[in-house]
């Protein structure tokens, strides 16, 4: 196979390498923590010699690394072709020949039995003599009777309310400072060193052609051919016919009333006046007040620490990074086939007949025809009541008269009482002063990673289609 190498996207320098993302790390930040992970090469090393020295120094230069300070990496590849490159190839036909009867079915619509409905209504009348009662009431009135009843007498006293008391503090309050002067240190200057290992990424592919080749049977070409229709024919069957009569009976009542008097009710009135006496005695609230003064209290109330800090200057930092470099270079190997296809063509032809088969399709049908009405009297019924007893209401009619005897007594009770509570009160109020003590310091952050991805560089290796 002749060795062919093209470069499809590349660069002439390290330096010069597109870079097109950050794998690690946001490339702008520095806040003293690491940035990602040091990038671990994969793939095998070139000391394993996958590659020979010619294709590494090769791909090298290709690539536009340094030479000096670049890691090849050989990271495999698949069997599996990536694409395929049609090259060449035949067709030949494989014919097959069918023979196949299409038959339907075509329906004789034909009446071959009729039901034939006679509905007749038959109507019974029945007469009913139904006695209904009728019921009055009468009112009768006895003489009138009086009564008079007297309460025991009832006591209206105001509702004794419960003592207020007036707290009534007499305050004297006295201030006093403890004031104390402290000292804090303050990082006013921080100078960062922020060393910063950069690795440069280069994905390399090496495009591989190789030939191969395959025989495809395509999908089945079908081709149908129709025969003249052959037809199967039978004969129409005389219509049966059915009568049925459907018998309705319809019974009417027609009633007629005749009236029995009766007296249904007799109320019976009794008014009578009934008069309730009721003593009342109110007895009235007289409120008093009191005064007290009770004896000297002495507080002491110690206020919570008050703090007042110098403002501490703002903090100054220095960013000082170490850059160092490593480019890796990751090849891979991908394959092309160049396919020689051979197509084997299957042909169906497939004869149809076309057979129509005569099948007789009976359906009944029914007709109903008009209603033939009759009438027949059956002998009357009477329908009787039975007279209830006379209801006897006793109402009393009662008139009730309520009357109040009143009368005021007065009684004395505490309402009011007034406490007078003598306070002195001490403040204290501690007071620290915090001063500043301005100092400066150096920190060395940990080693800060970053991975950078350069465009792929493309090798072609292998020779085009050979076809005769």
């Amino acid at each position: 196979m002749k060795l062919t190498k093209t470069i499809l996207i590349g660069a002439a320098a390290a330096a010069l390498l597109p870079m097109t993302a950050f794998a690690d790390g946001d490339g702008s930040s520095w806040d003293g923590q690491v940035a990602g992970e040091r990038y671990s090469a994969a793939g095998s090393a070139t000391a394993e010699r996958i590659l020979t020295d010619a294709e590494i120094r090769e791909i090298i230069a290709q690539s536009g690394a340094n030479g000096a300070n670049t890691d090849v990496r050989y990271m495999g590849g698949s069997q599996t072709a990536v694409e395929s490159e049609y090259c060449c190839g035949g067709t030949e036909e494989q014919m097959e020949t069918r023979t196949e009867v299409q038959e339907t079915t075509e329906y004789i619509d034909a009446v071959t039995r009729r039901e034939i409905v006679q509905p007749v209504q038959r109507t019974l009348i029945q007469p009913i003599t139904r006695e209904v009662l009728e019921g009055r009431d009468e009112s009768i009135t006895e003489d009138m009777t009086y009564t008079t009843n007297r309460l025991p007498t009832r006591y209206e006293r105001d509702d004794t309310p419960a003592v207020v008391e007036n707290y009534i503090p007499q305050v004297t309050t006295n201030n006093t400072e403890e004031i104390t002067e402290t000292t804090y240190d303050v990082v006013a200057r921080r100078d960062i060193i922020q060393p910063v290992e950069r690795t440069i990424v280069v994905p390399v592919q090496r495009r591989i052609t190789r030939p191969r080749v395959e025989t495809i049977t395509a999908e089945t070409r079908y081709e149908t051919r129709t025969a003249p229709t052959e037809r199967n024919t039978i004969v129409v069957p005389a219509t049966v016919e059915n009568l049925t009569e459907d018998l309705t009976t319809v019974t009417e009542e027609q009633y007629s009333e005749r009236v029995v008097p009766y007296v249904a009710t007799r109320n019976i009135y009794q008014p009578s006046t009934v008069t309730t006496i009721q003593p009342i005695e109110r007895q009235i609230l007289r409120g008093t007040t009191e005064t007290i003064t009770q004896d000297t209290r002495y507080e002491e109330e110690r206020l919570p620490l008050r703090v007042e800090t110098e403002e501490a200057p703002q903090l100054v930092e220095n960013v000082i990074p170490q850059v160092t470099e490593r480019t890796i270079l990751e090849v891979e190997d991908v394959y092309i086939d160049q396919i020689t296809r051979n197509i084997i063509q299957p042909v169906v032809i497939t004869t149809v007949q076309p057979v129509i088969n005569e099948v007789l399709q009976g359906r009944t049908e029914t007709e109903t025809r008009e209603t033939r009405y009759e009438t027949e009297t059956l002998p009357g019924r009477t329908e009787s009541v039975t007279v209830p007893q006379t209801v006897v209401n006793y109402i009393p009619s009662v008139e009730e008269v309520y009357q109040e005897e009143r009368s005021e007594t007065y009684f004395d009770a505490v309402t009011q009482r007034d406490i007078y509570q003598p306070v002195v009160r001490t403040i204290i109020q501690p007071i620290e002063y915090r001063r500043v003590n301005a100092r400066t310091e150096t920190v060395t952050n940990p080693a800060r990673y970053e991975t950078v991805r350069a465009s792929l560089v493309v090798l072609n290796l292998g020779a085009p289609c050979n076809c005769n």
